[in-house]
């Protein structure tokens, strides 16, 4: 709740109101934006850094993505722009190539739920990224359509890379020794 002064004026009234909608909306989803782009990205380091150039920006502006449905959407998209970026800059920057998680690291399931969603990450980093990315975003709760305006694409691509993504880590579970269980028709 934003306390009002007497002596603020209605401009100062109304930065500090965006000031208190900003912070609650940073509180209830900071958690899943980094877990958006950990979806996409293994190095933490850039992960944060895109983070918070996404909050930046998203600070400067506001007053005018406040007034948007669904400001989270808003958030994840700049958010995916701005990781892309860190990391073509990175690739440009770095004088050695970036070695990728071999496949052999993923021997044995994981023992507990925080394991389970590290594997969960490794194997999402393992998928094309427009598949990791709309898988992500759908196991986030987000509708195809929603989706296709996150990442810019048609409603039938989101759904084809959902079912390929889901097929892919299917596969990832058997080698890693789970067991799928059958499903009930």
């Amino acid at each position: 709740m934003t306390i009002v002064e007497p002596s603020m004026t209605a401009a100062e009234q109304r930065l500090a109101e965006l000031d208190a909608s900003f912070e609650d909306f940073c509180r209830d989803n900071i958690v899943a934006v980094e877990r958006f782009l950990r979806s996409q990205c293994g190095d933490r380091e850039l992960v944060q850094e895109a983070v918070q150039e996404t909050l930046i920006t998203a600070r400067d502006k506001w007053d005018v993505i406040s007034g948007y449905q669904k400001p989270l959407a808003w958030v994840y998209k700049t958010a995916r722009y701005k990781l892309m970026n860190e990391q073509a800059r990175q690739r440009r920057e770095s004088t050695l190539p970036l070695e990728e998680v071999s496949s052999d690291r993923l021997v044995a399931p994981p023992a507990d739920s925080r394991e389970a969603q590290e594997w969960l990450l490794r194997c999402l980093r393992r998928l094309p990224e427009r598949q990791a990315a709309v898988f992500a975003l759908a196991f986030e709760g987000w509708t195809d359509p929603e989706i296709a305006r996150i990442l810019g694409m048609a409603d039938n691509t989101v759904r084809s890379y959902k079912t390929a993504a889901r097929r892919r880590l299917k596969e990832l579970a058997e080698e890693a020794g789970f067991t799928v269980p059958a499903r009930g028709r």
